[in-house]
C-alpha cells in the first residue's frame, strides 16, 4: 500500500481512523504495555551459559528500531554496569571484538544484512553469541549452532516491537551479574505506560489529549528532536517515527554536543522559523547543567523564531521515564500522520531500498 493524501484536519472525528489506519497502528501502539510485559517475562525465562558471565564487554548489533532500543538499554545502565556496552551499526565488526566479548544480534526480522554480516564475523572470532529475533537467518544460525537466543513471536511492523530490543537486554545483563535487577522498574513502567496509552487514546478530544495537541502544533513543519543521556534514544525514536509514520522530515540532536556547533546554524535562512519546530525530551534524571543547556538552546531557537515544545517523562525510574517518552512520541507521530492525511503503516522507501540492495 503506497502513501496517499487526504484532506484530513479533525483528529476528533473518529471516522478518519477507519480511513487512514486500516492496519490498526493505534491499536498496536496501545499494546506497548503488554508487549513490554511479554518481552520481560520471556527474557527472564532464558537460560544462559555460565561462561557468559566472564565476558569483559558487550557489543549489540542492531539497526533501526533495534538500534534505538539497544542504545536506550545502554543509556539506562551506563552508570551502573560493570562492563562497557557498545552499539555497533555497520557491516564490519570492530577489531576489539574477541572471545571475551558477548555479541548480541538484535533484529526483529532476523535478516538485517548489517547485523547478519557482523554476527558471522563474531562467530568466526569465537565471541560469546546471543540472538534476539523472530526468525530469519539469525534464528537458523542459533538453531544450527546451539546459540542461545530469545526467539519471540511478532508479525506486525518491526518498529512497534521496540520492547523486545530493550527489556531483554536489561534482563540478560542482570542474569550475567553486570547490573541490578530491573524487575521493580519494569513493574512501574507497565503501570505508567498503561495510563499513558489510555490518556492519549483517540477517543479523548484534542482539548484533553496532549499528543493530539502537539501533533497539531507540528503540522506542516520539519522537526528537530533534542535529548540528552537517557532521553536521547527517545528523541532518536521520535525522529524515526515521524519519518516512518508521518512521512515527514525530522532530525535528532544530542545535548551537550550540539551546543558546540549546531546552535550557530539556526541564524539562516532567516525564514526558517516558518518551516521548523523543535521538541525537547526531558526527565528528572538529567543534570542541572543539561537542563540549563536545554533552556539556553530553547532561547536561541526562539531568537530564530523557531517554536519549541517539550515531552516530559513520567514515573520514578529512568527506565519508566524513558519508555514513557517513547510511547508519548509514538502517539504524536501517528496523530501527525493522520493530520498529514497519510496511512502510517507503509514504509515504501525502506521496502524499495531493500529491494534495490537485494538486486544489486
Amino acid at each position: 500500500m503506497g502513501i496517499y493524501l487526504m484532506d484530513i484536519r479533525n483528529l476528533d472525528d473518529l471516522n478518519i481512523y477507519t480511513k487512514l489506519d486500516p492496519n490498526h497502528m493505534l491499536d498496536e501502539l496501545r499494546r506497548m504495555p503488554s508487549l513490554c510485559k511479554q518481552a520481560w517475562e520471556t527474557a527472564e525465562a532464558l537460560n544462559l551459559p555460565e561462561d557468559y558471565r566472564a565476558v569483559k564487554q558487550v557489543v549489540i548489533l542492531g539497526m533501526g528500531t533495534s538500534g534505538v532500543a539497544a542504545q536506550l538499554a545502554e543509556r539506562i545502565v551506563r552508570d551502573e554496569c560493570k562492563i562497557p556496552i557498545y552499539l555497533h551499526q555497520d557491516y564490519l565488526l570492530p577489531a576489539y571484538v574477541s572471545a571475551d566479548t558477548l555479541v548480541i544480534a538484535s533484529s526483529s526480522s532476523g535478516s538485517t544484512e548489517e547485523v547478519v554480516s557482523c554476527f558471522n564475523q563474531a562467530a568466526s572470532r569465537q565471541a560469546k553469541l546471543l540472538v534476539l529475533t523472530t526468525g530469519g537467518e539469525l534464528k537458523e544460525m542459533a538453531a544450527g549452532h546451539n546459540i542461545p537466543g530469545l526467539i519471540y513471536d511478532y508479525t506486525y511492523r518491526p518498529s512497534t516491537a521496540i520492547a523486545y530490543g530493550v527489556l531483554p537486554v536489561l534482563s540478560i545483563l542482570h542474569k550475567l551479574g553486570f547490573i541490578p535487577n530491573k524487575a521493580a522498574e519494569v513493574s512501574e513502567s507497565l503501570i505508567v505506560l498503561s495510563q499513558i496509552a489510555e490518556r492519549l487514546s483517540e477517543k479523548y478530544q484534542t482539548s484533553n489529549n496532549p499528543a493530539k495537541q502537539l501533533a497539531d502544533k507540528l503540522e506542516g513543519r520539519a522537526v528537530m528532536a533534542f535529548g540528552s543521556g537517557v532521553t536521547f534514544p527517545a528523541a532518536r525514536r521520535f525522529k524515526t517515527q515521524l519519518n516512518e509514520n508521518a512521512k515527514c522530515f525530522a532530525f535528532a540532536e544530542e545535548i551537550p554536543e550540539m551546543n558546540h556547533n549546531s546552535v550557530v546554524g539556526y541564524q539562516l535562512p532567516q525564514n526558517s522559523g516558518r518551516y521548523w519546530a523543535a521538541v525537547m525530551f526531558k526527565t528528572t534524571f538529567l543534570s542541572k547543567r543539561i537542563h540549563q543547556r536545554m533552556k539556553i538552546t530553547t532561547d536561541i531557537l526562539h531568537q530564530a523564531k523557531i517554536p519549541v515544545f517539550s515531552i516530559d517523562g513520567y514515573g520514578f525510574s529512568p527506565l519508566c521515564q524513558a519508555l514513557s517518552l517513547i510511547l508519548q512520541g509514538d502517539f504524536v507521530s501517528l496523530y501527525l500522520a493522520f493530520l498529514n492525511g497519510v496511512d502510517p503503516y507503509p514504509i515504501d522507501a525502506v521496502d524499495y531500498f531493500k529491494q534495490e540492495l537485494a538486486e544489486s
